[in-house]
């Protein structure tokens, strides 16, 4: 793991020199990319022997994902392990709302079942219940969002981790996740169609069909935003549903780790989203910034 916490940084120090319109968006995020790998290692090994879904071919076919968000597998010792690791990480990394990070963090300390409340309502999409409990702290409900997902998103890539390889060579050409059923948070183009990273577990799968992954809209996307002289890194948004999708060439961001390559597009999320345009609900890179 040491050996990849210097590659991060390598590749975020990279991408700053070559990309400077980024800084602003990878700069926070640096303490969490090196934090959280070894914190993924440790609750991947742990949960290694627990239960896994049955792969049935026959369901995958039909779009049944292997273990929908509202089936989530939320560990009590799991959760504060992963609150333990980032919250400092967090409060050192944003510190223009560290404020309310630190209120959150008292409220942990206070309700043992806070993060486990807070999960579920993050994974049902229940966004009333994280506005009323932010009201409550009076915190920033986009904080309290913010801060449910990053502690959430190390569980979520382990899950990815266990059981991305059970469906590695199913058939699936779906827009959304085979493991977990979340929308994609980017795509990189490949030959005969594109790849995606699940926004919250980042299990990857093959996506080949010429339409929106979100509403299956035929035909080209709508409005595009791009960085001059960085055409190949894009985010396209679909005429009918007004969802959008970051990708980037097969070869566009070369050599970086997928993660610091991911957050080489948040500009132009930012922007897509400042022009009314729908993001992914649960994407470690955005919550903060919308």
């Amino acid at each position: 793991m040491a050996e990849f916490s210097v590659s991060i940084a390598r590749d975020v120090d990279r991408l700053r020199r070559e990309r400077p319109h980024v800084r602003a968006f990878v700069d926070p995020f640096l303490g969490l990319l090196l934090a959280r790998p070894s914190l993924v290692a440790v609750l991947a090994c742990q949960a290694g022997d627990g239960p896994r879904p049955v792969v049935e071919p026959a369901r995958l076919g039909l779009g049944a994902c292997l273990l929908p968000r509202d089936e989530f597998p939320l560990d009590a010792v799991a959760l504060g392990r992963s609150h333990e690791v980032l919250e400092p990480v967090l409060a050192a990394g944003f510190r223009e709302v560290r404020s309310d990070l630190l209120a959150i963090g008292r409220a942990v300390a206070a309700d043992a079942g806070f993060l486990a409340g807070l999960a579920r309502a993050l994974l049902g999409d229940r966004r009333e219940m994280v506005v009323r409990a932010a009201g409550a702290l009076g915190v920033d409900p986009r904080v309290l969002g913010f801060f449910g997902v990053q502690v959430l998103t190390p569980l979520a890539m382990a899950l990815g981790r266990r059981l991305g390889r059970l469906v590695a060579d199913a058939a699936w050409n779906r827009g959304y996740c085979p493991v977990c059923g979340s929308w994609p948070g980017i795509m990189r183009r490949v030959p005969g169609g594109g790849e995606m990273t699940c926004s919250l577990c980042a299990a990857t799968w093959r996506f080949t069909r010429r339409e929106c992954p979100f509403c299956e809209a035929p035909g080209p996307s709508g409005q595009v935003y791009a960085v001059p002289g960085c055409d190949a890194e894009r985010v396209m948004v679909c005429r009918r549903c007004n969802h959008y999708l970051a990708e980037f060439d097969a070869d566009g961001l070369a050599g970086y780790a997928p993660e610091v390559a991911a957050l080489a597009l948040a500009p132009l999320e930012l922007l897509a989203r400042q022009h009314g345009h729908l993001a992914p609900a649960l994407d470690w890179r955005q919550m903060v910034w919308a």
